[in-house]
């Protein structure tokens, strides 16, 4: 537990695991990567070697089969020297085995036929192991042969050490030999046997990285040192500027890296830290003292409003006291200056109902003239409107001479139409065209005839009622002569009447003019009242809103007063915070 609580508070312990493994696992991962890549090609390069030397050997036998039956060499000759030449010469019931072949240390051939008869071996020799299995139940013998037969292949498969109980895998490859002897050529051997390179690349691996620990140790230690050692300082120094002690700055550190930026950023940090709380230092003194000087003035202006109220609120109940009497005064002018005006409205109702008179009057006249001279217009224009009814019977006349003048050319034009279509039926076929061109001109002209004596009629009934008219213009004449010379009577009474109606309307104006001046005098009088009175009550108004502000100022100045009083404590405060630190 203590070591784990060191390993938490220290960046060194914590930095040496970190390029330990930095180191280790590269170095380690070079060193497994190549021993998996070295055992992968000695697996490929074993088994090419076992491949080659069994077919080597079986061109071999192949070889000396060919001499035997070519007869240069007897049979059993050719094959006990091909055994001696693979396996080693024999002595007794056994033979010893080569060395002219790299098969490992206990690596070796052997021949045997596909009934598992050992034809030739180091120790078997003669004995069938057709049913040969190893412990987990693999008939490995078995497997040899039928794979030989396929034309070659690997068996793999477990059995114990010379001399030992302990097993091992063990590889073997076997070819069948074309030919008469029908041999089955075989060749294996322990796979430690191969693989003791890859032990000692192993251990070199691990060599390796032991080297790599102790040449680089130092190394680290150094780093890790370099690193460590300038931030402990740091850290010291970052402590005593907790504390408050900003007085001086003992940081000497020789890196240009990171660190060394750190540091130098650290020396800047440290003297900006020291100005600035300098200059709180500074201004900590002067807002105390300022707090102190706020709050006796804050306490000396809230006095003066407390008497400042005081004198308000007698200001105001004596200007109350003098609304209130204003206020009855007022009512009772008012009430005088309402009895006059009742006087003076009643003289202006009749001073206006006069000059109302008099305005009909003058306007009944203006109207007698206006109508006497449209009377004379209307006389104008009823002479006017019959001359126009004369000129157009006269028009009139003329119309029908012109209607009678189309009847006659719609008649010619008839009887021409007539002839043409007479021609036409003289003329037979050739004169179908013109038939019916005459038989068109024929309608048209009874059109035209019919026509102009629609136009006849018509001005028969206008020259009937144009003589109407006439007769009714004349009517109109005499009626409106007649009308003018009742209006300039009518007009020479209404002139009569207006002379009289302006002299009462004189009368009358003079009586309202007095009635209007009393009314005037007592309006202003009541208004000088009235305006006493609003004076009075604005004054009451003002005084009680000035009581008000008073109490409201004085309330904010009792705040003010306890701000003031909280910004001295919160002064007091920061010269205190300010003054624990150590310039």
């Amino acid at each position: 537990m203590r070591f784990v609580h060191s390993w938490r508070r220290s960046i060194r312990l914590k930095l040496i695991p970190l390029f330990l493994l930095t180191l280790i696992i590269p170095v380690s991962a070079l060193g497994l990567v190549s021993y998996k890549i070295y055992d992968d090609e000695s697996g490929r390069l074993i088994e090419k070697n076992l491949k080659n030397l069994v077919n080597m050997a079986a061109s071999i036998t192949e070889g000396f089969e060919t001499e035997a039956a070519s007869g240069r060499m007897g049979a059993a000759e050719a094959q006990e020297y091909v055994k001696e030449q693979l396996i080693g010469v024999k002595t007794g019931d056994t033979r010893a085995i080569t060395k002219a072949f790299d098969l490992g240390e206990n690596g070796y051939f052997f021949i045997l036929n596909e009934q598992g008869d050992l034809l030739g071996h180091p120790l078997l020799e003669g004995q069938n192991i057709i049913d040969k299995k190893t412990s987990s139940g693999f008939y490995y013998i078995k497997d040899m042969i039928a794979k030989s037969m396929q034309g070659g292949g690997f068996t793999l498969y477990d059995w114990p050490l010379p001399n030992s109980e302990k097993e091992a895998q063990k590889i073997t490859y076997a070819m069948q030999v074309p030919g008469e002897w029908g041999w089955i050529v075989a060749a294996g051997s322990y796979m430690k046997d191969y693989n003791s390179g890859e032990g000692h690349i192993l251990n070199a691996i691990w060599i390796t990285v032991a080297v790599c620990w102790l040449v680089f140790a130092p190394f680290l230690f150094l780093l890790i040192r370099s690193i460590v050692t300038p931030i402990k300082r740091i850290t010291s120094e970052a402590a005593r500027m907790a504390s408050g002690d900003l007085s001086r700055l003992d940081l000497v550190v020789r890196n240009r890296d990171e660190i060394g930026e750190l540091a130098s950023s650290f020396r800047q940090m440290h003297d900006n830290l020291r100005d600035i709380v300098g200059t709180l230092l500074a201004n900590a003194d002067r807002l105390n003292a300022a707090s102190n000087n706020m709050n006796l003035a804050v306490s000396e202006t809230t006095l003066a409003g407390r008497q400042m109220a005081l004198a308000a609120q007698e200001i105001a109940s004596g200007n109350e006291t003098q609304a209130r009497a204003a206020a009855e005064s007022s009512q009772s002018m008012e009430e005088m200056t309402q009895g006059i005006q009742r006087i003076a409205d009643t003289s202006s109702e009749a001073f206006g109902s006069s000059e109302t008179t008099l305005l009909e009057a003058v306007e009944g006249n203006r109207l007698l003239q206006t109508t006497d001279a449209k009377m004379g217009a209307i006389s104008d224009t009823t002479g006017q409107l019959s001359g126009i009814l004369d000129r157009l019977t006269e028009r009139s006349s003329q119309i029908g001479g012109v209607a009678e003048a189309i009847a006659e050319l719609a008649g010619q034009t008839n009887l021409l139409a007539l002839n043409a279509s007479i021609e036409a039926a003289r003329a037979g076929e050739e004169g179908k065209g013109f038939a019916v061109v005459a038989a068109e001109v024929k309608k048209l002209a009874q059109r035209s005839s019919d026509s102009a004596a629609e136009v006849a009629e018509l001005i028969r009934t206008v020259r009937t009622d144009v003589s109407a008219a006439g007769a009714t213009m004349e009517l109109n004449q005499r009626a409106v002569e007649a009308g003018v010379q009742a209006l300039a009577l009518t007009g020479e009474s209404f002139a009569a009447i207006v002379k009289a109606t302006q002299s009462v309307a004189k009368q009358i104006q003079e009586s309202s003019s007095a009635a209007q001046q009393m009314a005037a005098s007592s309006e202003e009088m009541a208004a000088s009242m009235q305006e006493m009175d609003r004076v009075a009550g604005h004054a009451n108004e003002l005084a009680q809103t000035i009581s008000a502000a008073t109490e409201e100022q004085l309330a904010e100045m009792e705040a003010l007063s306890a701000s003031a009083e909280s910004l001295r404590a919160l002064a007091s405060d920061l010269q205190l915070m300010a003054h624990k630190f150590k310039l």
